[in-house]
């Protein structure tokens, strides 16, 4: 019985180990974007499973590399880590998410962000923005309907939604409009002036 545990507990280092090979694939197409710092926690908490595994494995058949530790003690310690982890990626994925769909905040909440961002009065906002705002995607030729407060709910990270471009002496503001085009997603760079008025859209990309 102990020898069919340490093959269970093998084939589930193995498994570890192909999930590895996937993160630090992620960690490297993040770090071209300065977002890879918490998949590297993910990674250690991997190879701490792995390692945990593989004592585990060793202990079923009597090999002692850590006679220090009991397997008491090792199956408690993987049992913690494990939790935070779930934790950890839950908070990973839910930013994930949060950054293709989207974050859930009011309208008011919304404004007051884009005044922060911009470093314009709310009041001022509130008194040049129109109740919505209309757009036709180059793909699917649908009018996609949007308000201010939806692009800032759509990009948690506002920089990305939403461009400031000096030109002329003026501002103008490039916002990126979300919506679903067939089964995917895109966004269409909608160019705004500085009393939020729109002036024109380019093509759409997915996003």
């Amino acid at each position: 019985m102990l020898f069919q545990n340490a093959i269970i507990v093998t084939i589930g280092a193995i498994i570890l180990t192909v999930g590895l090979t996937f993160s630090i694939n992620i960690i490297r197409i993040l770090a071209k974007y300065n977002m890879a710092r918490p998949w590297i926690l993910i990674v250690f908490l991997i190879a701490f499973f792995f390692l945990g595994y593989v004592f585990t494995a060793l202990r079923f058949l009597n090999i002692n590399l850590l006679p220090g530790v009991t397997l008491e003690g090792l199956v408690t310690a993987i049992f913690f880590f494990g939790a935070v982890f779930v934790l950890l990626l839950a908070f990973l994925n839910r930013n994930l998410f949060a950054s293709i769909f989207g974050v859930g905040v009011s309208d008011s909440k919304a404004i007051h962000m884009l005044s922060d961002h911009l470093k314009i009065p709310v009041r001022q906002i509130y008194s040049m923005i129109k109740p919505k705002y209309s757009v036709t995607c180059d793909i699917c030729k649908k009018q996609v309907d949007y308000t201010i407060a939806d692009i800032v709910r759509s990009h948690p990270r506002l920089e990305r939604g939403i461009i400031v471009e000096n030109a002329m002496g003026g501002v103008n503001y490039r916002f990126f409009v979300r919506h679903y085009c067939g089964k995917e997603v895109r966004e269409i760079p909608v160019r705004h002036d500085s009393k939020f008025e729109y002036r024109s859209h380019g093509p759409s990309r997915p996003v």
